[in-house]
């Protein structure tokens, strides 16, 4: 009897590994790209908003929401668009979510798998969570290139 047993279980080993490696295929497909990023701050006595919004094709463009009016500013390259990338991959769940203004705020908004993610800061009795700031100065040291 033990022999039997231990014969089925041989057989079908390999059917258990044929099956892991391609559930372990089908789960490694590589996660989608944010679509173009947009951050800056806004608030104070005016409301005015100042925006920086950059594309898929690494152009950097400035909007004042005051002046109406759109600037091209700069252009990076793809790899430095991929860091961006993998930055706002790296933050959690929690950080993605994140959604307390005050009367002087900033933001990092961008989409997912047609999921609008906006994330806000400002309010001091909330203060943001890990890797929000780190970004958002990432990608001011861009612009000030």
């Amino acid at each position: 009897m033990q022999f039997c047993l231990r014969t089925k279980t041989n057989s079908m080993k390999p059917i258990l590994c044929i099956f892991l490696i391609i559930l372990n295929i089908s789960n490694c497909s590589e996660p989608k790209d944010f679509n173009e990023v947009r951050f800056g701050e806004g608030g104070g006595f005016t409301g005015a908003i100042t925006e920086y919004q950059i594309k898929t094709n690494g152009e950097i463009f400035l909007n004042k929401s005051l002046e109406k009016i759109q600037n091209k500013i700069t252009t990076i390259d793809k790899s430095e668009m991929k860091r961006i990338q993998t930055k706002l991959a790296n933050l959690s769940n929690e950080a993605l979510k994140f959604n307390h203004p005050f009367k002087l705020y900033y933001f990092i908004e961008t989409e997912k798998e047609n999921e609008k993610i906006r994330i806000v800061w400002g309010d001091p009795a909330f203060p943001e969570p890990s890797g929000i700031k780190q970004l958002y100065d990432y990608l001011q040291k861009i612009i000030n290139k």
